[in-house]
C-alpha cells in the first residue's frame, strides 16, 4: 500500500483492515488454538481455587492500582564489596529483573553509583549494615536529596510515594544465604517442568556467578521481595513473578549529575510522567523544561520512554543514527499521511503491567479496562502493518513487525470473540458473549425461561400439594435459601401455618409465609442457583482468557515498549518540524562544530540571536567569555549543553548544521537557586562542581564554568579560577571542551598563551545616554568593563544611587578612598557646630561658623 492511501483510513475500516488480516491466518489454526485455550485440560484444583477467590472477593482494595503504580515502581540494591559496585533492581509493574555486573567506582563521589540511582528513580533503595560507611552515607544523601526534591514538588497526598532506604542486618543477609536465594530464582522464561540440575545450568548461563557483588545484590533483592512483597504492592495474597532477566550497562551513557539536570532545565521533578500531563504541552513554554518542549506524545507508554530517554543520553552512535533516521522519516513530507495514521494509532496504546493485568481476574475489570486492551494489541498489530511497508529501510519499524506473534493475533481474536463490551459497561462485570460456550448458552437459556418455569411449578404445587385453603402462591428464588414457595392469601386460614403436609416451613415476612415445597426442592436439584452457574462459568472463561494474555504478556510488553519508542520518536519530529530543527552529525572525534545554534527554550521567550560554536579539530577547547552583565553568557553556555545533550538523545538541534563528537560527561559549575536548601554557602557549592569536573572529566567531556569564585573575593576567585583553567591546559591533547563565563576580566592575563585557549565576547553598542543596547553576537575578543552601571541603569536603579556608585568606584580605582556621603557629612558637619557652641567660654572665629553653616545647608557639588 502506498503512502497516500493512508490518509483516507477512517478508525472503522481500520478494524476492518484488522480484521482481514486475522482472516489471513488459517482459519483450522485459529479455531483450534481457541478450543485449546478454553477447553484445554487444566488443574482442577488450581482453577478452583482461583474461580473462588473471585467469586468470593467483592473487590480487592489493597493492590496497587493504575495510579499509583505509575511512579516509583523500582526496588534498588546495592552492595559494595572488595572494592567494587553490584547492584539489582526490579520493577515492580513489568516484573523484570536486572542486573549489573561488579563495576569498579571511585570513593570519593561514587559517580557509578549516582548514576543508577538517578536511571532507576527507586522507590526502595536496599543494603546491608557493614557496608564501607562512605558508600552508605553517599546511599543516605541519595535518598535525602530525592525526598526535599519530592517535598518541593508533591502534594501531601503523594508523600507516600518517597523514596524508602532500608539497610538489613547483614547476619542475616550474609552472601552465603544471598548466593542460595539466586540459585533458586525461577523465571517465567526458564524451561517448563526443568529438573533441579536443568534449571542451575539456564541460570548459569545468564549469571556469571563469579560477579559477587552482583550475586549479593541479586540475592538481597529477591530476600527482600519475598519477605516484603505484601506490604511492597499491599497484596495480601499475591506473590511477585520475575518474567526476564536483563543486564544493565552503564557503557554508553553520557555522564550528567542532577546539579547539571536542574541548571539547564533539562528536566524537574514535578513533570514526572506520574503527574504531567502528555499530549498537546500547552504550558511547554512556561515550564522552561526540556522535558515538557519535548513531549508531544500520543500515549502514556510514549511519555515515560521520553522520560527515560532523557535519563538516559547514550553514547552509541548506532542507536542515535537509527533514532535520526526515523525522525527524517517522519519528516520527509512524502510520509505525512504515514505519521497521521501512526498519530492516530498510538493514541489508544496503553499501559500493560500486572497491576493492571491483576484487575482482569476478578471484579475490579471494568468494561473499559478489555476495551482498552483490546484497542492497545489492535493498534499494535495495525502499527506493524503499516511499517511493514518500511521496515527494510527503518531498524524500528523492522523490530515492531518482528515483535507481532500469532498469539497476539490470537489475543486479539479472542478477546473480540469472548468479550460482549456493550453488556459488560451495562452489567459492570464481565460478560461473555452468545455462542462461544455451549454450556454458558444453556445456563443462560434457564435463565430466560426462568419465570414460566417458576409458575408452572407453582401451579403444580398448588393442584398436588397444598392443602385447599391456599387461596394463592408464588414460587420464587432466594439466595443462600434457594427455591420456596410463598403463600399469602388463604380461603381459611390454618390454625398452624407452620405445620402444613409436605411443607417445610422458613419463615414469615410482612404476613407473607415461606415454605420448602416439593417441587421447590425439584428445583434446588435441578436448575439451583442458576446466577451463581452463570456466573462461575464466566469466571472459568475469563480465567482461561486472562491466562492465555498473561501467558503472551511478554511479547505485547516488548511491541507496547517498541510503540513507546516510535511514539518518542514521533514527538521529536513533531517538534523539529515546529521549530526548524536540523539532523546533527554524531561522529567519534572530540568536535563540537555548530553553526547558528539556538537555546532550544529561551527563543520562545525573546528575539534570539543565533551564535556559532567551535570547539576541536584545530580550534580551542578553552573558551573564556567576557561581556556586560546580561549580555547573555549565561545563556550561551546552556545552549552549548543543551544542543550537545539533544544530540545524545537522539533528537534534531536547534541549529543550521551542527557535528557533535561523542561527549562522556557534561559537568556544570552553575549555581541554582536549590543551592539554598543544601547545606553549603553558595561558594562551597561551586567548589564541589569544580571539583566533580577536574576529578571525572575526560578528553570528551563538555564542562560549563560560570561566573566561579563570585562568592568570595576577588583575588581568592581569580587565583582559583586561574589554576582551574592552567590544570585543564596542562592536559594538553587531553583537555576536555571548557566554556568559562566570567567577569573576572585578569585571568586572562595569567592564563599561558595557548592556542588551546580563546577569549570571547559578546557585541554591544554604548548610547549617548551611557546607556547599553545589546546585539548578542558572539566574536572574538575580550572586554575589559562588566558595565555594571549602565546595566543597573538600565533596570531602573534610583539615578542617586548609580551616581554614588560611579564616585566611589572612580575613587576605588584611583586608589583613594571615596568622600563620604553628602548626606552624612552634613549630619557631622552641624553635630560639630553645636558642640563648639554648647561649649562656654570658648572663642571662635565668625567666619569659621558661618563656613561651617554652609557646608551644612548647601553640601558641595559632586564631581564626575
Amino acid at each position: 500500500m502506498n503512502s497516500e492511501n493512508y490518509a483516507a483510513i477512517s478508525s472503522s475500516s481500520t478494524y476492518r483492515m484488522i480484521t482481514k488480516l486475522q482472516e489471513s491466518l488459517p482459519r483450522n489454526v485459529v479455531q483450534s488454538e481457541f478450543e485449546a485455550m478454553l477447553f484445554g485440560e487444566s488443574s482442577d484444583e488450581e482453577d478452583s481455587t482461583a474461580i473462588e477467590k473471585v467469586m468470593q472477593e467483592s473487590c480487592p482494595k489493597n493492590l496497587p492500582t493504575e495510579q499509583s503504580s505509575s511512579s516509583n515502581t523500582v526496588i534498588l540494591t546495592l552492595i559494595w564489596m572488595n572494592n567494587r559496585l553490584g547492584a539489582a533492581y526490579y520493577n515492580i509493574v513489568t516484573s523484570e529483573l536486572f542486573v549489573m555486573e561488579d563495576t569498579h567506582d571511585d570513593v570519593v563521589n561514587f559517580n557509578v553509583t549516582k548514576t543508577l540511582f538517578r536511571q532507576c528513580q527507586p522507590r526502595y533503595v536496599v543494603t546491608t549494615l557493614g557496608m564501607f560507611d562512605d558508600f552508605l552515607n553517599c546511599l543516605k544523601k541519595l535518598v535525602m536529596m530525592e525526598t526535599l526534591d519530592d517535598d518541593r514538588s508533591t502534594t501531601s497526598s503523594d508523600r507516600s510515594l518517597q523514596t524508602i532506604f532500608k539497610a538489613l542486618p547483614k547476619k542475616e543477609n550474609s552472601y552465603e544465604t544471598c548466593y542460595h536465594r539466586v540459585r533458586c530464582l525461577k523465571l517465567d522464561s526458564e524451561p517448563k517442568n526443568a529438573e533441579n540440575s536443568e534449571r542451575v545450568t539456564f541460570l548459569n548461563a545468564l549469571l556469571d556467578f563469579k560477579a559477587h557483588a552482583m550475586i549479593y545484590a541479586l540475592g538481597l533483592l529477591l530476600r527482600f521481595i519475598d519477605k516484603h512483597w505484601n506490604s511492597i504492592t499491599l497484596d495480601p495474597a499475591g506473590k511477585a513473578s520475575f518474567i526476564s532477566l536483563n543486564y544493565v550497562t552503564l557503557e554508553d551513557l553520557v555522564m550528567i549529575d542532577d546539579d547539571s539536570y536542574k541548571a539547564l532545565n533539562i528536566v524537574q521533578t514535578k513533570y514526572h510522567p506520574s503527574f504531567f500531563k502528555f499530549g498537546n504541552a500547552s504550558t511547554k513554554m512556561q515550564s522552561g523544561s526540556l522535558f515538557a518542549l519535548l513531549n508531544c506524545c500520543q500515549s502514556r507508554p510514549g511519555v515515560l520512554f521520553l522520560w527515560k530517554t532523557i535519563r538516559h543520553p547514550t553514547r552509541n552512535i548506532e542507536v542515535l543514527d537509527q533514532r535520526f533516521d526515523v525522525i527524517d522519516f517522519f519528516l520527509d513530507p512524502t510520509n505525512q499521511s504515514v505519521v497521521e495514521s501512526l498519530t492516530t494509532c498510538l493514541k489508544d496504546i496503553y499501559r500493560l503491567t500486572n497491576a493492571i493485568l491483576s484487575r482482569y481476574l476478578g471484579p475490579r475489570a471494568r468494561a473499559s479496562d478489555w476495551q482498552r486492551l483490546h484497542k492497545t494489541v489492535t493498534n499494535i498489530i495495525y502499527i506493524a502493518y503499516i511499517c511493514e511497508n518500511y521496515d527494510d529501510k527503518i531498524q524500528l519499524f523492522k523490530g515492531i513487525v518482528n515483535s507481532i506473534t500469532d498469539e497476539m493475533h490470537y489475543v486479539k481474536y479472542f478477546i473480540e470473540l469472548i468479550v460482549d463490551f456493550e453488556a459488560s459497561k451495562r452489567e459492570n462485570t464481565f460478560v461473555v458473549r452468545a455462542n462461544v460456550d455451549p454450556q454458558l448458552d444453556e445456563l443462560r437459556n434457564i435463565k430466560r425461561g426462568l419465570p414460566e418455569l417458576l409458575t408452572k411449578m407453582g401451579e403444580k404445587d398448588m393442584e398436588n400439594n397444598l392443602p385447599t385453603s391456599v387461596a394463592s402462591c408464588n414460587m420464587i428464588y432466594l439466595p443462600n435459601i434457594g427455591y420456596v414457595l410463598a403463600i399469602k392469601q388463604w380461603t381459611n386460614t390454618p390454625s398452624d401455618t407452620n405445620d402444613i403436609p409436605d411443607l417445610e416451613f422458613k419463615f414469615t415476612i410482612n404476613g407473607v409465609h415461606y415454605y420448602k415445597s416439593p417441587c421447590a426442592r425439584e428445583l434446588d436439584n435441578s436448575i439451583g442457583d442458576i446466577m451463581s452457574r452463570i456466573t462461575r462459568r464466566q469466571s472459568e472463561i475469563m480465567l482461561k482468557l486472562v491466562r492465555y494474555i498473561n501467558k503472551h504478556a511478554n511479547s505485547i510488553l516488548v511491541a507496547i515498549q517498541l510503540c513507546a519508542e516510535l511514539d518518542t520518536l514521533l514527538s521529536f519530529s513533531q517538534v523539529a518540524r515546529n521549530h526548524n530543527y536540523v539532523r546533527p552529525r554524531v561522529v567519534k572525534s572530540q568536535v563540537i562544530a555548530v553553526k547558528q545554534g539556538r537555546h532550544p527554550l529561551q527563543e520562545f521567550h525573546t528575539t534570539y540571536v543565533p551564535n556559532d560554536i567551535y570547539s576541536g579539530q584545530g580550534k580551542s577547547l578553552v573558551k573564556i567569555i567576557t561581556g556586560p552583565n546580561a549580555c547573555g553568557k549565561s545563556i550561551y553556555l546552556k545552549q552549548v549543553a543543551l544542543i550537545v545533550f539533544m544530540a545524545h538523545i537522539g533528537c534534531f538541534v536547534p541549529a543550521e548544521s551542527a557535528t557533535i563528537g561523542i561527549v562522556t560527561h557534561i559537568l556544570t559549575q552553575i549555581i541554582t537557586i536549590d543551592s539554598i536548601s543544601l547545606d553549603a554557602s553558595a561558594f562551597l557549592q561551586s567548589i564541589r562542581q569544580i571539583n566533580m569536573a577536574l576529578y571525572a572529566s575526560t578528553p570528551n567531556s563538555l564542562i560549563l564554568i560560570d561566573e566561579f569564585g563570585k562568592g568570595t573575593s576577588e583575588t581568592n576567585g581569580l587565583s582559583l579560577l586561574a589554576a582551574v583553567l592552567d590544570s585543564f591546559v596542562e592536559r594538553g591533547v587531553y583537555c576536555p571542551h571548557v566554556f568559562v563565563a566570567t567577569h573576572i576580566h585578569r585571568v586572562i592575563k595569567l592564563l599561558p598563551e595557548s592556542p588551546m585557549i580563546e577569549t570571547q565576547t559578546f557585541e554591544f553598542i554604548t548610547n549617548v545616554d551611557e546607556s547599553l543596547a545589546f546585539l548578542y553576537r558572539l566574536v572574538v575578543g575580550s572586554s575589559t568593563c562588566s558595565f555594571a552601571h549602565s546595566v543597573a541603569k538600565s533596570a531602573g536603579l534610583n539615578e542617586q544611587l548609580i551616581k554614588r556608585s560611579l564616585e566611589v568606584f572612580k575613587k576605588v580605582k584611583e586608589g583613594a578612598l571615596p568622600s563620604r556621603i553628602p548626606e552624612i557629612q552634613r549630619r557631622d558637619t552641624v553635630k560639630h557646630i553645636i558642640e563648639r557652641v554648647a561649649v562656654p567660654d570658648v572663642d571662635f572665629d565668625i567666619e569659621e561658623l558661618k563656613s561651617w553653616v554652609r557646608q551644612a545647608i548647601l553640601p558641595p557639588p559632586m564631581k564626575f
